[in-house]
């Protein structure tokens, strides 16, 4: 594929290629490890949810081998943990990238993973052309045509569709085509290298009318929703992007652009060019790396091509041309042979593949209208750097109040220290003529919601500039607040969450120990904190000020095992949803018992080459044990729940269990329900009493770890 290096700027080429090509062009390149080389390590638990989630041991290898690798929140021990993302699968591995902890789908990944390439055949590519129509691709500087426009389809009909028409055995090329102006439109969709293809885009040359702005952002959703649906396929991108004038602001006055208030800035226009472009520049690179992770990064390249003159600014096709591996970046000035030497090295591209294929509650309440637009989740590692005002906002100095836990035995929330306390003595020895201030970063947009909350990524930060910037500290976070607006500051609202959560994690403690089984079988619930920040957006708050709940962010597939009504999930995976946050799931389904889908082989694999080896490590026997005394890991949700309201003397049941399981942490709970029977919503507004009680048991069928528990029959109604 070493031909797209030519590809200049104003054109993006996404080329998903064969995977198996070349990653070196240099003729003595060692020979990269073989997929199926890659050592796999798991527990026979994981495998088992693997296979159920349809997640091929390949897929994980070729995550290894070709996905993109960054660090994953610490395990419960605290040892490191690396996060793959490959082809829209979710891959967590211990610090060795040997052992499998868990994986999981996107959201929005394929149901099953691609074809693999075949013989002959199986080279069809897609080249996905998106053209700028803003009012810049007017202009009549390029030698020989009227406009920019102009140039750019007539060198797409004569040097990348014409000469597809000579192939011998016909191409097997298909093009799409997506003008960009304000919006994105599909124009072209799936056409074959055709004559009349041909006749097309050169009356598109004399026709097409370019106005208004060039907006990345569409055609970029526009052009993945294209290639997601060839993903099966080998296929190839190429999104071309003319250059568009110099950024002019969000408004228009009088006809003319005019800078608005900016949502950007606290200073209102000062410095909002800066940061609506870095914020746009980050959205697109979003974008492409989402490609990369649906897709594969080693099928996706992305080569880009300037279309103008030289002083415009380029930069944002320059950063997106680096995100992937194979992207190349070229600024080529104004001349429609540029343009041809761009088509015509796809065109060689397009051969050279040919030949390769050959080879809640709420009733009542006011939603709140201060909530910013649903956004997407950011990517980030510890010591990242954070921009103020972009896609996160910092809260240091006085704008940080305090950081507290509830404490069961003071019965009230206590100050904790922020998790880059420990690392403030290096920053002051890095910086000694700054003031170094500690504080959280929040999220702008929140990514995920349920009945009652919206959730935020968030982050412990320091800042040796006052907060204009910032340092990621410690784990990944979320930051969840109320929907409504008469529980955004309500403090017992969040006392309410964490001591019940508080509680939940005791009881969950006392569980684990009285079932004395190992690490896939225990309990835990995540520690909660309630942060205080001042934030002057929030204006109808005393001072600006705003607590927010903040919880370590969840890796793996998110499951509810059962509900606060006596819904019980269906099955081994509970009703799940493939997320990596604190979303809100959907509710789980009434059923009359909670499926047992058997006995697990129990022992441990190492998934190695075409063989399998037995890794006889001490969880074998321990595991072994659990076989014989009878039971099944799909059956500790319910168990647990069983547990608290006979452990209680039959005054509290904790139900609403969600969350997320491997085998090597067990399960990890978030927001739990605790049912009291005393009523009067001691737990707030899902605790429904003993009439939540009765309903879990009217649903609940013991099993083999209730009965190895002794628990006691629940209340009959």
């Amino acid at each position: 594929m070493g031909s797209l290096d030519s590809l200049s700027d104003l054109f993006s080429a996404f080329n998903i290629g064969n995977p198996f090509g070349a990653r070196d062009g240099a003729s003595g390149a060692k020979k990269p490890l073989a997929t199926s080389a890659v050592t796999l390590i798991s527990h026979t638990h994981g495998r088992d949810r693997r296979e159920q989630r349809g997640i091929e041991r390949r897929e994980l290898q070729e995550a290894v081998k070709y996905g993109r690798k960054e660090r994953a929140n610490p395990g419960r021990d605290g040892q490191a943990r690396w996060r793959y993302t490959h082809k829209g699968v979710v891959y967590i591995t211990d610090d060795s990238s040997r052992h499998e902890i868990t994986s999981w789908r996107l959201d929005d990944a394929l149901d099953a993973p691609p074809a693999a390439v075949g013989p002959a055949g199986g080279g069809t590519a897609h080249v996905i052309v998106v053209v700028d129509h803003s009012g810049s691709m007017r202009k009549d500087d390029v030698p020989g045509y009227g406009s920019r426009t102009a140039a750019v389809y007539d060198c797409l009909a004569r040097d990348l569709v014409e000469p597809q028409l000579k192939v011998l055995g016909g191409s097997r090329m298909e093009i799409s085509l997506i003008e960009m102006q304000d919006e994105a439109e599909v124009v072209l969709c799936r056409s074959g290298a055709t004559a009349d293809l041909l006749s097309y885009l050169k009356r598109r040359s004399s026709t097409a009318y370019a106005r208004s702005h060039g907006n990345y952002l569409p055609a970029l959703d526009e052009a993945l929703g294209l290639m997601r649906e060839d993903a099966a396929e080998q296929k190839q991108l190429f999104l071309t992007r003319a250059a568009a004038g110099p950024f002019t602001g969000g408004g228009w006055a009088a006809g003319k652009p005019s800078l608005v208030n900016c949502p950007y800035s606290e200073s209102g226009t000062s410095g909002c060019r800066a940061l609506v472009r870095k914020s746009v520049n980050e959205k697109c690179l979003a974008r492409i790396r989402n490609m990369g992770d649906l897709l594969g990064r080693d099928r996706v390249s992305v080569n880009t091509v300037a279309f103008g003159p030289a002083a415009e600014d380029f930069a944002v096709l320059q950063a997106m041309s680096k995100v992937l591996p194979r992207g190349s970046f070229q600024k080529l000035g104004l001349s429609a042979q540029c343009l041809k030497t761009a088509f015509t090295s796809l065109t060689s591209s397009l051969a050279t593949l040919r030949t390769e294929a050959v080879g809640g509650g709420g009733a009542g309440l006011t939603l709140r209208t201060d909530l910013r637009a649903k956004g997407q989740r950011q990517e980030y590692e510890e010591h990242h750097r954070i921009t103020n005002g972009v896609t996160f906002d910092v809260y240091v100095g006085k704008k940080f109040i305090f950081k507290r836990q509830y404490d069961r035995h003071a019965g009230e929330l206590v100050d904790v220290p922020l998790a880059a306390a420990h690392q403030l003595r290096a920053y002051q020895e890095q910086h000694p003529h700054a003031e170094i201030q500690l504080g959280v970063a929040h999220g702008r947009n929140w990514f995920s919601e349920g009945a009652e909350r919206v959730v935020f990524q968030c982050t412990e930060v320091v800042s040796v500039d006052g907060g204009a910037t910032a340092h990621a500290i410690g784990p990944r976070l979320v930051a969840k607040q109320s929907r409504h607006e008469e529980q955004v500051f309500e403090p017992k609202f969040h006392r309410t969450f964490c001591r019940t959560q508080g509680e939940a994690a005791e009881l969950a403690a006392l569980f684990n120990r009285r079932l004395a089984r190992g690490p896939a079988w225990q309990v835990h619930f995540l520690p909660c904190y309630v942060y205080k920040i001042i934030d002057g957006y929030y204006a109808y708050s005393k001072g600006g000020q705003l607590e927010i709940l903040v919880e370590q962010e969840l890796e793996g597939r998110f499951t509810k095992w059962n509900n606060n009504a006596g819904g019980v999930s269906q099955g081994r995976s509970g009703l799940a949803s493939s997320v990596r946050n604190n979303t809100a799931p959907q509710q789980a389904r009434p059923a009359n018992n909670a499926t047992a889908l058997g006995a697990i082989a129990e022992d441990d694999e190492v998934e190695d080459g075409d063989g399998e080896e037995r890794d006889n490590d001490d969880d074998d026997g321990e595991e072994e044990e659990d076989v014989n005394n009878g039971g099944s890991i799909d059956g500790v949700p319910q168990a647990f729940s069983h547990f608290t309201w006979d452990c209680t003397g039959g005054q509290k049941l904790v139900c609403d269990l969600q969350g997320v399981w491997n085998s090597t942490d067990g399960f990890t709970l978030t927001d739990p329900v605790i049912h009291h029977a005393l009523g009067g919503h001691r737990n707030g507004a899902t605790d429904k009493g003993q009439a939540g009680i009765h309903a879990f048991f009217a649903t609940h069928t013991c099993n083999a770890l209730c009965r190895q528990l002794g628990l006691r029959s629940g209340p009959v109604r």
